[in-house]
C-alpha cells in the first residue's frame, strides 16, 4: 500500500497499523495510532488482533523486509493484512507526522556508538599497548562489511533483545 493510500485511510478511519519494529525504532518515530507488535513477538504466537469494526490491517516496518514476514506469517493464520510500501522510511520521506519519545536512542545509532567507541579504543590500545589490540577495529570493521552485504546487523540484533530497546 503506497503511504498517501494509507494516510487517506486512516483519516477516514477504515485502517489499523500493525507496527513490527523493535522497541527502540518504535521510540525513535512512528505513526501515532499505530498498535506496537514487534516481529518476534507475532513470530512467537502473539497475533494481533484484527478490527472487530473491519478496518483493513496495515503492517509497517523501517523499510517493508520485516512488514512482508509479518504479512506472510499472518496470512498462513488466515489473517489478511497489507503492507505499507517503503515503510517508516517512505513515510518520513513523505514528511508525515511521527510520535516520538523523547531522548529514544535509534538502533542504528547504537550500534555507530558502539562500533566508533570500538574502533577509537583499539586504534589507542594499538597504539599505546600492542598492536595486536590493532583487531578490535579490524572486527568491527568486518562486521559493518557483513551487515552491508546480507542487510542484517548482528550487533542491532543483539541490541535489540536488551532490556531498554524492548
Amino acid at each position: 500500500m503506497k503511504v498517501d493510500i494509507l494516510q487517506e485511510r486512516l483519516k477516514g478511519g477504515t485502517a489499523q497499523v500493525v507496527d513490527v519494529r523493535t522497541g527502540a525504532e518504535w521510540r525513535s518515530g512512528h505513526i501515532g495510532e499505530a498498535l506496537h507488535l514487534p516481529l518476534d513477538v507475532i513470530l512467537g504466537g502473539q497475533l494481533p488482533d484484527v478490527p472487530a469494526d473491519g478496518r483493513e490491517m496495515v503492517i509497517v516496518c523501517q523499510s517493508g523486509v520485516r512488514a512482508a514476514k509479518a504479512q506472510t506469517f499472518l496470512q498462513e493464520k488466515g489473517i489478511g493484512a497489507d503492507v505499507l510500501d517503503g515503510g517508516m522510511n517512505a513515510w518520513a520521506e513523505a514528511g508525515l507526522p511521527q510520535a516520538k519519545e523523547a531522548n529514544a536512542v535509534s538502533l542504528v545509532r547504537q550500534v555507530q556508538m558502539i562500533v566508533g567507541l570500538l574502533n577509537i579504543l583499539g586504534v589507542a590500545l594499538g597504539l599505546g599497548v600492542s598492536l595486536w589490540w590493532l583487531v578490535i577495529p579490524v572486527f568491527a570493521g568486518a562486521g559493518l562489511l557483513i551487515a552491508g552485504v546480507t542487510g542484517t546487523c548482528g550487533l542491532a540484533l543483539l541490541l535489540a533483545r536488551l532490556p531498554w530497546n524492548r
